[in-house]
């Protein structure tokens, strides 16, 4: 397996943090998002990288070719970062891929029982992780599910009909690779380059192809786009993670 690791934007709403660097080398426990990433992902077998990179992207890559070099990487840079939205970004590397792979969203620190969950899932449709709980709001991409299916995805869901959050991991499968490709090139075309790549897989849904999900079984993670969620990552949710 391979992975896709989104690492394009430029982490605006992180202040001075980001002036510099991009989000994906915030320092979260003594080393950035993105290796707490890969360390996990490497774990479980994961040894092609594709990191789609933008701000900054000169940065991401000394980091990673210092860091790591037992892995495969390879480099796909979003020219257009500023004006596009992750949809794109996810398109340009997902149009180069043959075979199965996982897409993370690089601003996010978790579990590795999350990604566990996911990796050893069975299932043949594309997978996505989902934190099944309350007390959602109106940023959280938030899903609804029926069975073994999400039939919704989208931050536009009203919170008090909404089952869970996803929390940026996918799993691509063999069945639903090709699937993707069309539905990210045709929700472009419908909506344009700025929206989020889960239109993507709601169209997938519309369209009648199976969407299904890995429960992230309540371990820690959090996604980092403010001070205060950068401030709950280093205080409570890496040492829930370091503790394993």
């Amino acid at each position: 397996m391979q992975a896709v690791i989104l690492a394009a934007g430029m982490g605006s709403r992180l202040g001075t943090l980001t002036e510099k660097i991009p989000k994906a080398l915030i320092d979260v426990g003594g080393k950035p998002l993105i290796a707490h990433s890969i360390e996990i992902l490497r774990e479980s077998g994961v040894r092609r990288f594709v990191i789609v990179t933008g701000y900054r992207a000169y940065k991401i890559r000394s980091y990673l070719e210092e860091h790591y070099d037992d892995i495969d990487v390879e480099y796909v840079h979003n020219h257009r970062y500023e004006t596009t939205n992750n949809i794109y970004s996810l398109y340009l590397a997902a149009k180069q891929i043959t075979g199965p792979y996982y897409i993370l969203n690089s601003d996010i620190i978790f579990h590795p029982g999350i990604f566990r969950n996911i990796h050893e899932s069975e299932k043949e449709n594309l997978t996505i992780s989902v934190d099944f709980r309350e007390n959602l709001g109106e940023e959280e991409m938030k899903v609804v599910v029926e069975d073994e299916r999400v039939v919704e995805i989208s931050k536009k869901i009203d919170p008090a009909r909404a089952h869970g959050e996803y929390i940026g991991i996918t799993k691509v499968t063999e069945r639903s690779a090709s699937t993707l490709v069309e539905s990210l090139e045709e929700t472009m075309d419908v909506h344009g380059k700025r929206v989020f790549y889960e239109h993507a897989f709601q169209m997938m849904i519309d369209k009648g192809h199976e969407v299904n999900y890995a429960p992230t079984s309540g371990l820690a993670w959090t996604e980092i786009d403010t001070i205060e969620d950068l401030i709950h990552a280093r205080e409570e949710v890496y040492p829930a993670i370091a503790g394993r």
